[in-house]
């Protein structure tokens, strides 16, 4: 979705996104704030553009094959409401493959659902059935996909995001191996509250440090520090037998409040543009504040220091370590969605390593990494570059930072 500020906070706007025309607003705006003030909602254009979406769909699903230029796109054709329903099984979700085509089937009772994670279409209500929701999606190389299905249904006045309720993750049957994950973690996972003097409030941390080592160990700084159990449950394996160098995890939980979301505090502090203030002092909380205390505390290493993230914690990542590179001179980072212009001088004098990824079926992610990626190997800065064939996926994250960190720490 388009990011850039607007001027009209209660217009509707539109952009295409895999074949499809989506509506989208001002998220701090409600429908019924739009409906007072005489506007058009998001729920009428989006039902607007519905009819026209099918029918193009329709057109894209008889024409077979992918333009050479994308990577999925949403196809439609009429379908059997009994026939559907046959698909469901026991639970309410169900996900199946038909050659290069995806299809996703859900059934409730909602005014909208959203699909979030791996793949990211709204489902369309299957007419003549006043609960089912389906999509379904031509995919390049799918047979070689892993991609999470999450459902989020919403009724007119719930919070607009959302709140998932059902959740699979699909594998192709040519889909690589997942890595190994730990049930149970032999290594310690502390979680504290820090108080800081640059934020002027505590904020939470969660540290993870890998059994049976001694002596300093480099670190990894993670944003979205909540995320750090589930990452360390990929990394330990991998630690204990020898193929990831042993790290201190330490992750920075946000400042995103899901009793007040708007603004987006989490994003003040990740993407350089959003509030410089903000970000500022929570680059320096981590490299002034956080550092050190996992330096003292947890045996961590004074350097090198990795900068980890995804989606806009990957941008803060990229961010960080072209600002303090003499701290943070590692960069771990997933599905970046903005990336700087340039290199800055600091970052090209100390050869800042980066491990960037993104997934094939995230192209505005995909195209702003690979573009960073290309940005550093012309700079002639060391960068190791990698797609996955999914999208925008806790997944796909957590199984690319083992490969990162072997990579960087070697």
């Amino acid at each position: 979705m388009p990011c850039q500020p607007d001027t009209d906070p209660l217009a509707i706007r539109t952009f295409i996104q895999a074949g499809e025309e989506i509506a989208y607003g001002d998220p701090a705006v409600t429908d019924q704030q739009r409906a007072a003030a005489g506007r058009e909602t998001l729920a009428e254009r989006s039902r607007t553009l519905l009819a026209v979406n099918r029918h193009r769909a329709a057109e894209q699903h008889a024409q077979e094959g992918l333009p050479a230029d994308q990577d999925v796109l949403r196809v439609w054709r009429p379908r059997d409401p009994a026939a559907l329903r046959a698909r469901l099984g026991e639970g309410p979700l169900a996900v199946w493959a038909e050659g290069d085509l995806l299809h996703v089937l859900w059934q409730g009772q909602a005014d909208e659902v959203q699909l979030a994670a791996g793949v990211q279409p709204r489902l369309w209500p299957v007419p003549d059935a006043d609960d089912l929701w389906e999509a379904s999606l031509r995919v390049r190389r799918l047979d070689q996909a892993i991609i999470t299905i999450m459902v989020a249904p919403r009724r007119t006045g719930d919070d607009p995001t959302g709140s998932v309720t059902d959740r699979v993750v699909w594998r192709g049957p040519h889909a690589p191996a997942a890595l190994p994950a730990a049930e149970r973690l032999a290594g310690t996972i502390t979680d504290v509250w820090l108080e800081s003097r640059v934020l002027g409030a505590p904020r939470a941390a969660s540290v993870y440090r890998p059994p049976g080592q001694q002596g300093l160990l480099p670190g990894c700084v993670l944003a979205d520090g909540g995320s750090a159990p589930g990452f360390a449950s990929i990394l330990e394996p991998g630690i204990l037998a020898g193929t990831i160098p042993p790290v201190l995890l330490v992750g920075v939980h946000n400042a995103f409040n899901p009793a007040n979301p708007w603004p987006d505090r989490r994003a003040q502090e990740y993407l350089p543009g959003q509030h410089r203030r903000r970000f500022d002092a929570h680059l320096r909380f981590v490299t002034d504040e956080v550092i050190p205390w996992a330096t003292q505390q947890h045996g961590a290493a004074t350097r090198p220091w990795v900068a980890a993230g995804f989606s806009n914690g990957g941008v803060w990542a990229v961010a960080a370590a072209q600002r303090r590179p003499e701290v943070l001179a590692r960069v771990a980072a997933f599905s970046v969605g903005v990336v700087p212009r340039r290199i800055s001088r600091m970052a090209r004098s100390a050869g800042v390593r980066h491990y960037l990824a993104a997934g094939t079926l995230e192209a505005g992610f995909r195209g702003a990494t690979r573009q960073w990626a290309q940005r550093l190997q012309r700079g002639g800065l060391d960068c190791r570059y990698h797609e996955w064939v999914g999208g925008h996926d806790h997944y796909w994250w957590q199984q690319q930072l083992p490969a990162a960190l072997q990579w960087l720490l070697s």
